[in-house]
Parts: structure tokens; sequence; C-alpha cells
């Protein structure tokens, strides 16, 4: 076993990973290998195969007697599910969905590492499933249709391009425009619907970390490798005609286990940014487009030069000339260092708090170090100052000692010429300390009138960012609302 935060490990899923298949006309599950080709799981006649991770049996069932319930066919729909092979859990997970008409395939092996490599049975996932499946979808547990009838609605789509290249958009992120690399990795379209050839053309779903991320640097690729032509290679098609809902994540982690899903998260965030597999990610947008022109135009001739990272398109002209186009799907790793290095302030990049931009960048680099978070609590606002602080503090002692002294002289109990020493030294000593913090004036204005009540006007702190949350379980529902200067 590798370390359990080893970024490159891989799995073997020929080792210790048991299939099991059942067609929709059938009522118990069959038992298999994982390399075993199965004619009624590998060619079953579905429309599309949902791929899903879990190890929850009510939220699969929820989730599938929603696909189900509002599917006009159900024998349609094919079932790619990854379970732990944990005492009891197998024989419990497979009786709850035996009875629904559709086809499956539940992948069952030992749990391993968990969380973090997840992302790889989604490929294992795809590469068992129907290789008569039109469309394919990557969900959670959580996941379900909101439309009736929505597979009537899928197979309206089947002809949308006429070489099978596609994708479908349906997630709440199914309008956003994406201007940088760095959108699609905190914002990619999560419950879209490929086509057949969208996919087979890369293979599988990612290279690493996560499967909805790697596939939304795809589309970013495809869409922008031909500017500034007029032409563009974009495959992406809104669809407002079938939504889902359950988009959140992390549900129901508290305490150490959420701690630890966050530095999993980050340590894998920093990873798909990564040279090598940007590079991937841009090949396989390389690979779409010139399968779109090989469609096209089919008198051209088109190479693969793995060593110069290019393909090279050989053709005729009009004029009968010999010619020829280098795609190259190089990238610059300066490029990609200074993307990634302009990004390291977790709290700007990764969060709605205003934080100190040295918090941030400490925080990145203790994080990538001992894999682990800082001690202190950090996911929460950092005070503006602590000026209010200091008064106070200074208030109360200047008081005990101005109480103490008057118990021995108490001629000062009338005239009060200690506090008002106390007092002048101070106004000196807190003026000075206010003009020091001149950029935080409004905000110590607004404290010290909160501590004294000088003023019975409002004041308003300026913020950098807010957090607007509706519900803490669904993230699609939070709203992060950046502030200007």
């Amino acid at each position: 076993m590798k370390s359990n935060l080893e970024l490159n490990y891989k799995i073997n899923p020929s080792h210790d990973c048991i299939k099991f298949v059942k067609s929709d006309n059938q009522e118990s599950f069959t038992k298999h290998l994982y390399d075993d080709e199965i004619i009624s799981a590998n060619l079953c006649p579905s429309l599309i195969s949902i791929l899903f991770n879990t190890n929850n049996i009510q939220s699969s069932v929820n989730s599938i007697e929603k696909f189900v319930q509002k599917a006009k066919d159900p024998s349609n729909i094919q079932f790619c599910i990854k379970i732990d092979n944990e005492e009891n859990f197998v024989e419990e997970f497979l009786k709850s969905v035996k009875h629904f008409k559709c086809h499956f395939i539940v992948l069952s092996s030992p749990k391993g590492r968990g969380y973090i490599d997840l992302w790889q049975w989604i490929n294992f996932l795809y590469a068992v499933s129907s290789r008569k499946s039109y469309f394919f979808i990557n969900i959670s547990d959580e996941m379900y249709v909101q439309e009736k009838n929505w597979d009537i609605k899928l197979k309206k789509y089947i002809d949308l391009e006429k070489d099978g290249i596609f994708r479908l958009r349906t997630s709440v992120y199914k309008n956003r425009n994406y201007n940088n690399l760095f959108e699609c990795g905190y914002a990619p379209d999560t419950t879209a619907i490929y086509s057949k050839k969208y996919l087979k053309i890369q293979g599988n779903f990612s290279p690493c970390f996560g499967p909805d991320n790697g596939q939304q640097f795809v589309a970013y690729y495809l869409a922008t490798l031909n500017y500034p032509r007029h032409f563009q290679f974009s495959r992406d098609y809104v669809i407002n005609t079938i939504s889902f809902a359950g988009q959140g994540t992390n549900k129901g982690l508290k305490g150490s286990k959420q701690k630890e899903r966050l530095v999993i998260n980050y340590l894998l965030w920093q990873n798909m940014f990564k040279h090598k597999h940007q590079l991937e990610y841009f090949c396989r947008a390389r690979k779409i487009q010139t399968e779109i022109l090989r469609s096209q135009f089919q008198d051209i001739d088109i190479f693969h030069n793995k060593f110069k990272r290019r393909f090279e398109i050989r053709l005729k002209s009009e004029n009968d000339q010999n010619l020829k186009l280098f795609l190259s799907y190089n990238i610059s790793k300066i490029k990609i260092f200074l993307h990634n290095i302009s990004k390291i302030n977790f709290f700007l990049f990764h969060t709605g708090f205003s934080r100190p931009f040295h918090e941030g960048i400490l925080f990145h680099f203790y994080v990538i170090l001992f894999k682990k978070l800082p001690k202190q609590k950090y996911l929460k606002e950092s005070p503006k100052t602590n000026y209010l602080t200091y008064v106070n503090l200074y208030v109360e002692k200047t008081s005990l000692i101005s109480k103490k002294f008057n118990n021995i002289l108490s001629v000062n109990k009338k005239i009060f010429f200690l506090e008002y020493i106390f007092f002048l030294i101070g106004l000196f000593f807190f003026t000075l300390y206010a003009l020091l913090l001149i950029h935080q004036f409004r905000i110590n204005i607004s404290l010290l009138n909160k501590r004294f009540k000088i003023f019975t006007r409002l004041y308003f702190q300026h913020k950098k960012s807010y957090i607007f949350s509706n519900n803490k379980l669904d993230q699609s529902k939070t709203v992060v609302v950046r502030s200007d200067d």
C-alpha cells in the first residue's frame, strides 16, 4: 500500500475486484472477475450509462429510484457503481437494488485509500460499461434527475452532431463562460452528459482528480485552441430540458474527517494543475479537434507526432499544392508555473474569507509540506484590527489601578486626579496608534463607537468578500460575492 497521500499511485482494478452484473429482466446479480467480458453488460442496449462511487446504500437507492421513476423506459438505463467489499455491505447493497428494472454493473473491491482514489474508479467503471450506450454521465450518489420522462428528452439529442462528438451541459454552471484555467477547477460542469464518441476519443474521463474538472479543462482548451480565428471547435451545448438536484459535496463530514477531506482536496487540486496533466488535457482537446476535421474532410491525413507534441495534417490545396498544418499541444512550463504561483493565496482563491496575504501564502505551503492543516482556527474571518481590544484593556486596567490608589488616598476620590492623568496618557498613545492605522480609520471609528457610543450614525465595515449561504449541504446554493476596493 502506498502512502495515503501519494498522488501518483495507480490502482490495478484486476486485483481483488469482483464484478456483479444484472440485466433489466433479471431478478438477481451474477458474479464475475473485473476483466471478464459479459455480453449482457458490455453490450447491453442502453441509452445512457450512469457512473458513480458510493458507500451509502440509502443515498444510492434514493438516487436510482428517482432516475427510474422519472424515466419512460428504465430498461434504457445502465448504472455502473463502485462499492467497497466491507463485511455484509456488498450483500445488502445488491439486495437493495436488484428489484430495479434496469441494467447494473457493480464493482466491489477493498476500500484501499478511500476518497483520494475514487476518481480512478470512474475510469474503471467507464471501461466496463456498455459499448452500446450513447451517453455517459458521472454523478455522486446524492444526485438525481428532476424532470419526468427525462430519457425521452435525452433521446432527442442523439443526432445533435453528425459526427457524434459533443457534450450536454446541465449543471448549475451550464451558462458559465470560462475565461481562464482556474475557473475550470472550481466551477466545472458537474453533471455534463457526454456522447459516446466524445469520451471514446479521449480513452477515459481523466488522467487525475477529478473527472468533472478534467473534462472542463478539455472543453476549455477545445474552445480556445483556434483563437483568434473566428471558427470555434467547442462542442458544448447548454440544455434546459434536463437538470439535476443534490449537487453538494462533503455532506455530513465534521471534525477531523472534514479537515482530512479539505487537505486531500487541496493536494488533489494542486496536482491537476501540474504541467504534465495540463499537457494531457490539451492533447485530448487536440484529438477531438482532429476527429472533427477528419469527419468533415475525408481527404486529409493526420499524424500524431508524440515526440514533438503535435498533430500534423497533410492535405492538398485547391491549387493541388501539398500542404501541412501543425496542431501543437505543447504548453510552456514557465507559463504553467507562473499561473500556479499566482494562485497560491489559499484564502483569496479557495474561500470566501478575507485574510491577510501572508496568511494565505503560509497556509498553502504548510499544507503542501506537512499534509495537514494548521492547528489554529483558519476558516473564519480574520479581525481587521485589535484596536478596540487595546482600548478596552487600557480602560479596564487603569480603572482598577485608580480604584486601588483612591482607596489609599481618599482625597482623590473627589478630584479624580489619577483618572485624568491616565486619560491624557491614553489619549496621546491611542491617537498615535490610530494615526499608524489611518488606512483603517473608518473601522476604528466604528469599533470605538460600539465601546463608547460616541455617534448615533451607523458605520459599515468594508469587506473584500462575503459568503451568502441558503443551504449548508448544497454548495451550489452558496454565493461568494467579491467586493472591490
